[in-house]
């Protein structure tokens, strides 16, 4: 039996949040996880008793697909799988270093053909990763936010970075930055905004810890 899962961090103890629908292959799991791949870590597969034994990851770098290099190593807090180039200059695991991290054995899976080459490809690594690793030192300045903000209106796979930025954040920088966050949050460009919104229902996911770290909320239902 093969589920998706999400993963994250408590108190830097990773922590594997299980989706309820199961698939009867991993094949079959992927191309759901494929289709929400901000919501999910990986797929899981079960044992007869339930147990997990195996985690498969999407051999394709980035939360949405955009980067299209072949993923080679995971972040070492967001758990984000990355290329070499969309790696430079992070912290990051190794698949069987996250292996021994998670106590189970991890792996990728085999190469897919679906992603065509676009321009997005080139756009992605550098704003994402400059994104990632500035955040906990400038998301204070207005000026580095407004220029996050274009960033993501005009190229929408930042976003991955500002994912990798915000997840990586200690529960103290949390707290210490919360006011900012949260004006980060209502600065936001409105699509993505209401996208991180609705990714809070899911809060074990990325874009859920993203869009909780940011004040983000849904608007109750009336």
């Amino acid at each position: 039996m093969f589920r998706l899962i999400q993963l994250h961090t408590e108190a830097g103890v990773p922590r594997i949040g299980v989706d309820p629908d199961g698939y009867v292959s991993a094949r079959a799991a992927l191309a759901h996880y494929r289709t929400a791949p901000a919501t999910y870590f990986a797929v899981g597969r079960f044992d007869h008793e339930g147990t997990l034994t195996e985690v498969i990851l999407d051999p394709i770098c980035g939360l949405d697909g955009a980067c299209q290099r072949p993923a080679s190593v995971v972040h070492s807090k967001t758990y984000e799988r990355l290329c070499e180039r969309c790696a430079s200059g992070l912290e990051v695991l190794t698949v069987p270093q996250l292996a021994r991290r998670l106590g189970i054995a991890c792996r990728l899976a085999p190469s897919v053909a679906r992603f065509r080459q676009t321009t997005l490809g080139g756009l992605r690594a550098p704003s994402g990763n400059r994104i990632a690793r500035e955040f906990p030192d400038h998301v204070h300045d207005p000026a580095w936010r407004q220029e996050l903000c274009m960033s993501l209106t005009q190229s929408p796979t930042a976003l991955n970075g500002l994912l990798i930025g915000v997840g990586a954040l200690s529960h103290r920088q949390v707290l210490d930055l919360y006011p900012v966050l949260c004006a980060l949050g209502e600065e936001l460009p409105a699509a993505i905004g209401s996208d991180l919104a609705r990714a809070t229902a899911r809060p074990l996911s990325p874009a859920g810890v993203t869009g909780l770290r940011l004040g983000l909320r849904l608007n109750p239902t009336i």
